[in-house]
């Protein structure tokens, strides 16, 4: 009697007779305080706030700062550990580099992967893992793409500026940054600055100084996007928010941000797609399939929200006039 006595308490102890609770991964593509995920992941805990008792364990690849084969052990590493998961019912995936660590372990299998955030198309990815008929699901992954209202963001800067002229895309040359060129890109295919734009493409510290003075010093450069996401400077590398005073002391011009984190950085704004309503439909989504949907159910969507925002402080740095009829199209306002 005392011998099950005792293999009971010792259970009890350890959990190890208790079913472990349903677990959920969220993996991260760059690090807990990064601009553009942080708000992803904040919203994708909020949707799943009502599934109660489950366990929501966070992993963050750092890929803006670890070199390809460090992420790509991070990637594994966390992959091992969800592979040994019991009672999992979904990964969620913030950005691209986490979409193709899940891709790599988990395309075709049963855990159902919900993507939020991904720059590079749905289309392209589907060249490589064929998950997709259409936009619809045909394996285990769906999720949410970042579609960047670049033609709205092109009206709203007409409304500013009587007289635009050319439009630079300042852009660092690793993954991140090469693949939201294309993606700017791609959509500026379909206004009428497609013959307007001016490439600034940067690898190190010594790239970004020579392409800061030429973007000031061009009078026929009326704005441009800052995309240096991740480039080499002279003992680490440097992202968007170590090089963002630079870029602002520097450039005297409209630096309009694809995202509304980038204007919490001291960039002017314009038209940015909602990171935080992104991830909280990409949580919905992967709420509803634990609940019982299926993955086919939930087309690939673009995102659907997005905000006119602008820095006050960054218009006055630059010596732009806003008025209240113009401030009154702008749904955010950071002073």
């Amino acid at each position: 009697m005392w011998k099950k006595l005792l293999i009971l308490f010792t259970c009890l102890l350890l959990f190890g007779c208790s079913q472990q609770k349903p677990t959920i991964y969220i993996i991260a593509s760059y690090d807990e305080q990064d601009v553009c995920g942080a708000p992803q992941v904040e919203s994708v805990k909020d949707a799943l706030k009502e599934l109660k008792d489950f366990s929501i364990k966070e992993f963050y690849l750092d890929a803006r700062r670890l070199s390809k084969e460090q992420m790509q052990e991070r990637c594994d590493r966390v992959a091992q550990e969800i592979k040994t998961t019991k009672n999992l019912k979904a990964i969620i995936t913030i950005d691209d580099a986490a979409m193709q660590c899940a891709a790599k372990h988990f395309m075709g299998k049963k855990v159902p992967v919900v993507f939020s955030g991904i720059n590079i198309t749905p289309e392209e990815y589907n060249k490589k893992y064929q998950f997709l008929k259409g936009r619809t699901p045909i394996k285990n992954f769906t999720g949410v793409y970042e579609y960047l209202f670049i033609k709205r963001q092109f009206a709203l800067l007409e409304i500013l500026v009587k007289d635009v002229k050319n439009i630079a895309v300042l852009y660092s040359t690793d993954l991140v940054g090469e693949t939201l060129k294309n993606q700017v890109l791609d959509e500026i295919k379909a206004t009428p600055y497609n013959d307007r734009i001016i490439l600034y493409p940067v690898s190190d510290i010594k790239e970004l100084d020579k392409a800061i003075k030429e973007i000031a010093k061009r009078k026929d450069i009326t704005t441009y996007f800052p995309l240096v996401i991740s480039i080499q400077g002279k003992d680490k590398r440097l992202t968007l928010q170590d090089v963002a005073p630079d870029l602002q002391k520097n450039i005297k011009k409209i630096d309009l941000a694809i995202n509304k984190a980038f204007v919490n950085l001291g960039f002017f704004g314009g038209v940015s797609v909602d990171f935080y309503q992104m991830g909280y439909r990409t949580g919905e989504i992967a709420k509803a399939i634990i609940k019982g949907k299926k993955v086919s159910d939930f087309d690939v969507e673009d995102a659907q929200k997005y905000v006119k925002i602008i820095n006050l402080k960054r218009a006055n740095e630059i010596g732009l006039k806003i008025d209240d009829k113009i401030m009154s199209i702008f749904d955010e306002v950071v002073k």
